[in-house]
């Protein structure tokens, strides 16, 4: 099973991601290395530029698609489920190195 990343631009974009990636919490940051699922050059063009001024944040999720949206929740403090979250991420990326984003 794969899951639907759902990318808000016009028209939207969608990207394939393999089921088992961790999903963060809503409100959190969505990180992965959108360049290796959104496959259409066009496409990757537009998240690109969405990428190089903002963040893709988690709106969402339901039936296997994940809803993304530009920007980053207000409150900048570090939930528990992100601290949670993230140590599941670093193994996976560990695990499926392709799949790991260039981190500032």
């Amino acid at each position: 099973m794969s899951l639907k990343l759902i990318i808000p631009t016009e028209p939207r974009i969608s990207a394939e991601i393999p089921g088992d990636y961790p999903i963060p919490p809503i409100g959190e940051e969505f990180y992965i290395r959108f360049e290796t699922f959104v496959t259409d050059p066009k496409d990757w063009e537009k998240v690109k530029t969405i990428l190089e001024k903002d963040a893709l944040t988690v709106e969402k999720v339901e039936d296997n698609k994940v809803y993304l949206y530009i920007g980053q929740k207000a409150d900048l403090q570090g939930t528990i489920e992100s601290d949670e979250y993230m140590p599941s991420i670093v193994q996976y990326w560990e695990k499926h190195p392709e799949t790991k984003p260039e981190l500032p």
